[in-house]
């Protein structure tokens, strides 16, 4: 099969303009390779504290926020100690969890994605969790969970650190980041892999309150982020206003990829549901979904599936959305003439 269209990763598909690239060309030749990273990455942190508006000291930066992740986790999680999370979300956070030998306890949402923060608090209660993670806005559902709520779960559990993977924050606009002083048991994570379109660098952010920095630190590995990453994540952040025009086309799309996806739910009767998304792709489910994935198999077009009846496209291009849209509204009017010759027969 030949990969024509990649909507299965959640990257951003506008790269870096010519501009950017000219002075990482020119940055380059000023590297030192034989040098070891900077080990604080601090002129990262600066730069990307200035951007969001806190402390480099309120930052860790890493092999992106998965690094962060597995920093937190792993600091944090023994022999049967529990991470509370909820399902759907990440799979790395069970990935981490298992290394450190832990146990981790799922929420079921509902299939939107939504769910109560009561039931939540209250079955998260039964189980003392070490650790509470989860994304927002949701990966995959691309649901969110208002900072109201969050801060009701914090409160609830002030023993427990709660860690909010805000890897598609730029896409939803609602941020923790200016509470981090005020519950010492928040921590933040960021990408530069989503909206800022860096994913090839693999860079990510850890946000917290000062003195949680300083204990997590004592658990990071030196010279984790390599020197080239840093440089050109620093080009990058120099110029956030890019980055907000990027998000800007991204989100148009995605409204646009969701009404288009929505036509095809009315005319399948409920075949295929899709659902609404704060994030840089869409959620659906389908009792089609073998039938979707052999036709954009097919095709060269890569979206994520999953176990049960679930896939996620990733917001693309323009041409790129029209093209999925075309195809599976295809797909969903030919099954349906099949079932109707079927029954006729």
């Amino acid at each position: 099969m030949d990969i024509g269209i990649r909507v299965n990763a959640n990257e951003s598909y506008k790269n870096i303009s010519d501009d950017e690239l000219k002075d990482i060309i020119e940055d380059v030749v000023k590297l030192k390779f034989n040098r070891y990273p900077d080990s604080e990455c601090n002129e990262l942190r600066e730069l990307y504290g200035k951007v969001i508006g806190v402390n480099k000291e309120n930052l860790i930066a890493g092999n992106g926020s998965d690094e962060m992740i597995s920093l937190i986790i792993s600091s944090q999680i023994t022999r049967r100690k529990v991470v509370l999370t909820i399902d759907p979300d990440f799979s790395m956070y069970d990935f981490y969890t298992s290394l450190s030998d832990g146990v981790i306890k799922k929420y079921k949402t509902e299939d939107d994605g939504s769910f109560s923060v009561n039931k939540f608090i209250n079955f998260g209660k039964k189980l003392s969790p070490k650790i509470i993670i989860f994304s927002n806005p949701n990966n995959p559902t691309g649901n969110v969970i208002s900072n109201e709520d969050i801060c009701y779960i914090l409160e609830s559990f002030k023993d427990t650190l709660v860690i909010v993977d805000e890897a598609y924050y730029e896409f939803y606009g609602q941020s923790m980041i200016q509470y981090i002083e005020k519950y010492k048991n928040l921590v933040v994570t960021r990408t530069l892999s989503k909206a800022w379109g860096l994913a090839a660098l693999r860079v990510g952010f850890l946000i917290a309150n000062k003195e949680l920095i300083e204990e997590l630190n004592k658990s990071k590995v030196p010279y984790n982020l390599n020197t080239f990453s840093q440089m050109v994540a620093c080009n990058v952040l120099k110029h956030p206003e890019k980055i907000l025009k990027s998000v800007e086309e991204i989100v148009y799309e995605r409204e646009r990829l969701y009404k288009s996806l929505k036509n095809i739910e009315e005319i399948s009767n409920n075949k295929v549901i899709f659902y609404k998304s704060k994030a840089n792709f869409i959620f659906g489910r389908s009792i089609m979904k073998d039938d979707i994935k052999k036709i954009l198999d097919d095709k060269g077009i890569l979206i994520r599936y999953f176990n049960d009846d679930s896939f996620r496209i990733t917001v693309g291009s323009a041409l790129e959305n029209d093209l999925v849209v075309n195809i599976i509204e295809k797909v969903v009017l030919d099954v349906g003439e099949d079932n109707d010759k079927n029954i006729k027969n």
